[in-house]
């Protein structure tokens, strides 16, 4: 397989060949921006008036979003006439991006598949150097439903009559793999629903119970649930079919009734037995064990050779014939029982020293003797099975027909396989069951959580507590709803509240460097995280981490702060940190409508969120 094909030299083959604008999908953002650096280390091809044209576009989008005027990028663009499109990205400027691209200006944009769903972006040609992307697990194939977003965005409307998909040689990509994926079916869609505490709250709010359980049945994801329930009853009727099938027999139930006489067979065989030893007298009487000791393992009986023990470990073990004259060595934890028989054998020397021949010599002197071990291992106390095999026979003949039965043979010979068919069965109806009646059950389930921390009534009826917290309809709602129930987040300042939000807001484990929190902060994290943990069991836990919290305070405790200082006290990206910024805004939201309730907490979450509010932030909604 050839090597990949550098960027400068790819682009220069689409132009050629007339194959422009093109969206070249890479794994990964740094390769999307090493991409880009390839071409400042080459003089510039575009004639002056489309770096004129492009420069004017950029001017005129930076009316609308000021952020972008002093973009590191912006130089690149306009020289080169290629781009960089990715998460790390401000919205703002990937929105320059697309408008560029549109307009027809840039030959190439280099963009990793999220630019592939969700965005109107198409290109006469599209380029595709991978078959995995990388997630937070590591790398994974491209399913169908990526592969084939990635291919729809070849093709202008109104501009091209063909779009190209092209894909580039590379060391690690599987062709084959994407050959079937472009024109298979795309996967099934799964539903996405999970019944939150925020919609138990507000759907009791507005429906008796009846009814929110007709919802539940009429939604998409029972509707699965339901395609499920289909595909399991044709497996019962398979197997229903199957043991209805073959010969007739007395029993109307016969596997169960075959199933019962066993049972009862080893249920009285158990007592004809003679019970193992315990634990404490093998331990007592291990030290006394003599060559010619009868000892029971878990499956055998064997005689006692030698005992030793290991070296290093000081493990005891023993050397043992088996019932067929072989050696073998056994560690004395693995004895069940010691019998009161020997049988005399050679008594020379068998301590260590003497392991060098033991295997064959033994065996070869031990042979003979190897007929005397069954007489004297019998599993079955002899009186016993005198005075109580009699009385068990007679007792299975009166409580069951087998033993007398013409079809006893039949029945032992097919019952391994009914009896797996019917657990199965068995099984796929628990299955139906539970998949019918799934949803209903954990909407249940969180409602007895409500009702346990004071939100619902014994009557499943909104408690003046549960009245404010339906407002939350945030992840993780039980965790927030507890912090303003236990006061944990009272009399909290703005930059304070807004770093507490943060942490529950950022779920991204990635290692990054941020400044350090302040000690107040420190301190309320303590009485965050034990709330949470306490929580584990009713709700999945957030990260919680405390360095993100630093972003949004140090944001809002200081209003004369830019946003360029901002970045500069992290290595996260601009797009990763307008994202949080913009979910914390999202979390405090949802408490600035408490003001009723809970006027101070919402008063602190208002001007948090006015303080955020600058810069990139406000340029978008």
């Amino acid at each position: 397989m050839p090597p990949s094909i550098h960027p400068i030299d790819l682009i220069r083959a689409l132009k050629s060949n007339q194959l422009v604008p093109a969206i070249v999908f890479l794994t990964s953002r740094r390769s999307c921006d090493n991409a880009l650096k390839a071409f400042t280390r080459r003089p510039s091809l575009l004639s002056p008036k489309r770096q004129e044209t492009i420069a004017r576009l950029i001017d005129q989008w930076t009316l609308t979003y000021p952020s972008i005027q002093d973009h590191p990028l912006r130089e690149c663009v306009i020289k080169y006439g290629v781009a960089a499109h990715h998460a790390g990205h401000l919205p703002s400027w990937k929105i320059v991006v697309e408008e560029l691209m549109r307009e027809g200006v840039l030959d190439a944009v280099f963009a990793t598949t999220t630019l592939a769903a969700g965005v109107d972006f198409p290109a006469r040609t599209v380029i595709i150097t991978q078959s995995n992307i990388r997630k937070s697990h590591g790398f994974v194939d491209l399913t169908v439903g990526e592969v084939q977003q990635i291919a729809g965005r070849a093709g202008r409307r109104s501009k091209d009559k063909v779009g190209f998909a092209i894909v580039t040689p590379s060391p690690y990509i599987d062709l084959g793999g994407l050959a079937e994926r472009l024109t298979d079916c795309s996967e099934p869609l799964r539903s996405q629903f999970e019944i939150s505490y925020s919609m138990v709250l507000n759907l009791l709010k507005g429906y008796p119970q009846d009814q929110i359980k007709t919802i539940l049945d009429k939604s998409f994801a029972q509707f699965q649930l339901n395609t499920k329930v289909e595909a399991l009853q044709v497996k019962i009727d398979a197997l229903e079919s199957s043991l209805s099938g073959g010969v007739p027999r007395p029993c109307a139930d016969w596997t169960q009734q075959w199933h019962n006489f066993q049972q009862t067979v080893l249920d009285t065989t158990k007592r004809l037995r003679p019970q193992g030893s315990s634990p404490h007298e093998i331990a007592a009487r291990i030290p006394y064990l003599t060559p010619g000791q009868v000892v029971s393992m878990s499956k055998r009986r064997v005689v006692v050779v030698r005992l030793y023990y290991t070296r290093g470990s000081n493990i005891p073990m023993i050397t043992a014939m088996r019932f067929d004259g072989t050696i073998a060595q056994y560690p004395v934890k693995a004895i069940k029982k010691i019998i009161d028989a020997t049988v005399p054998i050679f008594t020379g020397k068998h301590g260590k020293k003497a392991a060098s021949d033991s295997a064959q010599s033994f065996s070869k002197k031990l042979q003979p003797l190897a007929p005397q071990i069954p007489s004297i291992t019998l599993d079955v106390n002899p009186y016993l099975i005198e005075t109580l095999m009699p009385d068990m026979f007679q007792a299975l003949s009166e409580n069951f027909p087998c033993p007398m039965c013409p079809s006893q043979k039949l029945c032992g010979e097919e019952f391994t396989g009914a009896h797996a068919d019917r657990m199965q069965l068995h099984q796929h109806i628990d299955s139906i069951q539970k998949l019918q009646t799934g949803l209903w059950r954990t909407f249940q389930k969180r409602m007895n959580v409500l009702q346990h921390f004071g939100y619902l009534t014994n009557a499943y009826e909104l408690t003046d507590v549960g009245e404010w917290a339906r407002y939350i309809r945030i992840s993780p709602s039980l965790l927030v709803t507890e912090l303003i129930r236990t006061e944990v987040l009272k009399n909290m300042d703005p930059p304070i509240l807004a770093g507490v939000m943060a942490s529950i807001a950022f779920d991204d484990d990635r290692p990054v460097a941020f400044p350090r929190i302040s000690q107040e902060l420190a301190g309320r994290f303590i009485h965050v995280r034990r709330l949470a943990r306490s929580l584990e069991g009713y709700e999945e836990a957030p990260l919680l981490r405390a360095d993100v919290a630093a972003l949004p305070e140090r944001w809002i405790g200081d209003p004369t702060m830019t946003w360029a200082e901002l970045c500069r006290t992290t290595s996260m990206a601009e797009g990763d940190i307008y994202r949080l910024l913009a979910r914390n805004i999202e979390y405090l939201s949802q408490i600035r409508f408490l003001s009723a309730t809970h006027p101070a907490l919402a008063g602190a979450a208002t001007q948090a969120i006015q303080t955020m509010q600058r810069e990139v932030l406000e340029e978008l909604p």
